[in-house]
């Protein structure tokens, strides 16, 4: 009984932070539909952006995980994660609407430019500590 309330937990909470990633994205799922045409606005499509996106934004330390609620650094999950929306990207130009473009877009540059900035940052860290400690 206890482990179907971790569970339940687990999800309740999973739910919450990709509710608070859309909020705090602006990327909500808007109920408007921009018409039927091939371009048309798919009210999935960002939900699937947003599921791709939330282990790169797990592996960055830019959102907690949502099991422990510790922040992680994954640079090859992170690097793994960005490389996936880059080839959704590139297989989807055409058929995006402009706001799906936008976000996609938006997440993908703001994603790598997160991805870049932590491995300036390992790569200093590591620097630093080798410095520190130079081995014979």
């Amino acid at each position: 009984m206890d482990d179907k309330r971790i569970d339940d937990d687990w999800k309740r909470r999973a739910s919450e932070e990709k509710a608070k990633i859309a909020a705090e994205l602006g990327k909500e799922v808007s109920s408007s539909s921009e018409g039927d045409g091939p371009n048309a606005s798919d009210p999935l499509f960002p939900a699937v952006i947003q599921q791709i996106a939330y282990p790169a934004l797990m592996a960055l330390g830019q959102i907690p995980d949502p099991r422990t609620g510790e922040r992680m650094l994954d640079l090859n999950l992170a690097k793994e994660t960005i490389d996936l929306l880059a080839v959704l990207e590139k297989k989807t130009v055409g058929n995006r609407s402009a706001e799906e473009d936008k976000m996609l877009r938006d997440l993908l540059r703001d994603l790598q430019m997160a991805y870049s900035q932590s491995v300036q940052l390992a790569r200093k860290t590591a620097e630093e500590s080798t410095s520190e400690n130079p081995t014979e």
